[in-house]
């Protein structure tokens, strides 16, 4: 039996010397796209008063989460009752509230509504800064509903499409 234990070995041990070994690189590849992440906080105008002399404004956000780098773009469309290039809400089917989207002040994230320049409808859009980090950034989307306008009472609402190009 020791014998066939030292015969083992000695072979075990002739293999092992005759063993060879060799390597090789493997590439390691990823492409990360630019991605944004859409959600958007309602323009709420509360209560418009017909009589008064003063526009009323309300404010709405597009919240983003974009990669790293994205530079994205917002457009907002006429909504689902635009007449010409005029956005309307509308109550009861026939009655209708003419109201404006604007751009903030800047492109920057928070920045503040100034009600001066109308919100682009088309791509490419209000050109926002480059994502810093992956954190979501809050841009204002600003409305406002002109003074004097004879609309009979109820409640008014409107749907615009915020499309986002990055």
């Amino acid at each position: 039996m020791k014998k066939i234990l030292i015969a083992a070995a000695l072979i075990a041990s002739s293999s092992a010397a005759m063993a060879a070994t060799t390597t090789g690189n493997v590439a390691v590849t990823a492409t990360v796209g630019a991605n944004c992440i859409l959600t958007t906080v309602p323009i709420t105008f509360g209560v418009y008063d017909p009589l008064s002399a003063t526009a009323k404004a309300g404010t709405g956000q597009v919240q983003l989460v974009c990669t790293v780098g994205a530079t994205p773009a917002v457009a907002i469309d006429n909504g689902l009752n635009v007449s010409g290039a005029q956005r309307r809400m509308i109550s009861g089917g026939v009655n209708f509230l003419n109201y404006d989207v604007f751009q903030p002040t800047s492109n920057a994230a928070g920045a503040a509504c100034a009600y001066v320049t109308a919100f682009p409808v088309a791509v490419p859009g209000f050109a926002l800064t480059a994502a810093p980090t992956t954190a979501s950034r809050s841009y204002n989307v600003c409305g406002q509903v002109p003074a004097g306008q004879s609309a009979p009472n109820g409640s008014y609402t409107d749907t615009v499409t915020a499309t986002i190009t990055f």
